[in-house]
């Protein structure tokens, strides 16, 4: 287990999220990959905003890994 002051995250829990910033990872490449594609201009603007939710989701799991195991930017 990992203790970051009075929190501690297990590593069964460090392993979900790890596979949690892979599925994210690859749905944005996914949206992406689709927008360019794409010949709908609604359909490539929901694709963009997926992409875009996705990229929060990552930025997410990653301060959350990075807070849990003491890494610094």
């Amino acid at each position: 287990m990992y203790n970051q002051g009075n929190q501690s995250i297990s590593g069964k829990e460090l392993s979900y999220i790890s596979d949690c910033l892979k599925n994210e990872e690859l749905l944005t490449k996914l949206c992406v990959q689709g927008a360019v594609e794409c010949q709908s201009p609604t359909l490539k603007q929901t694709l963009t905003h997926l992409s875009q939710e996705r990229l929060q989701n990552i930025s997410t799991l990653m301060n959350t890994l990075q807070q849990h195991s003491g890494m610094t930017h």
